[in-house]
């Protein structure tokens, strides 16, 4: 009996011992050098030396951290607190194995999160890119070259070139959404906006683009002779004019007037509620 109640002793504590050690269950392995700061619910710890333990940034030096296994009903890598996190620690792309098993992460120090796939083949992920959000805003008029005077607060630039509410031939007038909720406090890259011409006395093109770069060889919006109103979406990239961001130019080679309603944002930092 004494023999029986040993043995059963020794099993249990085994068995603890062999869990602590699976601590993370995960699927996934943490590429080469790369630390990661989690908070587990079950298990407390993993043994000294396993690799991630509560509470403490774990540095893989060169190994891997393996995740593996794990169950919705039962996980054994939770993350919990006000600031729920699993963070990788940028690593060089040189010290990324050219080869990463299926389901490794990594992410580089241009901040690409680095995957690997199907027969270790390694892909990115842009995630100042993927990161982002497109938001559909109330629409918001920011220009009506008809009533300049209304939008001046919209303007950064440019109307001087706007007579008799039109916007003259050859003539540039930069316009910010840094009055369109939320683009301020979350960081807006890009806007969505519906242009309109109206008025026109010629056949024209008008084109938007990034207050940061030089007028591009490019059309969003075309009309073919006099008195049209016509109109296109355009999502265009948002620069800087003279160190007011959030900015976007409008060109136009012909006269026309032109109006201008921001419908969406994509944001850069998203979060918020609006």
């Amino acid at each position: 009996m004494r023999e029986t109640e040993e043995t059963t002793s020794m099993t249990t504590d085994e068995t603890s011992s062999t869990t602590r050690r699976r601590i993370i269950k995960a699927g996934v392995a943490a590429g080469a050098g790369v630390g990661a700061a989690a908070v587990v619910a079950t298990p407390a710890a993993a043994d000294p030396g396993q690799p991630v333990l509560v509470g403490a940034t774990n540095d893989a030096g060169t190994a891997e951290t393996v995740l593996v296994g794990g169950s919705s009903a039962n996980p054994t890598l939770l993350l919990g607190g006000d600031d729920p996190a699993f963070r990788l620690v940028p690593t060089p792309d040189a010290n990324i194995p050219q080869e990463l098993p299926t389901g490794s992460l990594a992410v580089n120090e241009a901040a690409d999160l680095v995957i690997g796939g199907k027969g270790g083949a390694k892909a990115y992920v842009n995630t100042s890119r993927w990161a982002n959000r497109t938001m559909a805003v109330p629409p918001q008029r920011i220009l009506d070259t008809r009533a300049i005077s209304t939008y001046s607060a919209n303007i950064l630039a440019g109307s001087a070139g706007v007579t008799s509410g039109k916007l003259n031939a050859g003539k540039v007038i930069h316009l910010t959404v840094k009055n369109v909720p939320p683009a301020v406090a979350e960081k807006a890259t890009a806007a969505y906006v519906n242009i309109t011409v109206a008025g026109t006395v010629s056949a024209g093109v008008l084109t938007a683009y990034s207050s940061s770069i030089a007028k591009p060889g490019t059309s969003s919006l075309n009309w073919w002779g006099p008195n049209q109103i016509l109109s296109n979406l355009v999502e265009v990239q948002l620069g800087s004019y003279n160190g007011n961001g959030l900015s976007f130019a409008l060109h136009v080679n012909a006269a026309t007037s032109v109006i201008v309603d921001v419908s969406g944002l994509i944001l850069s930092a998203p979060g918020r509620s609006y």
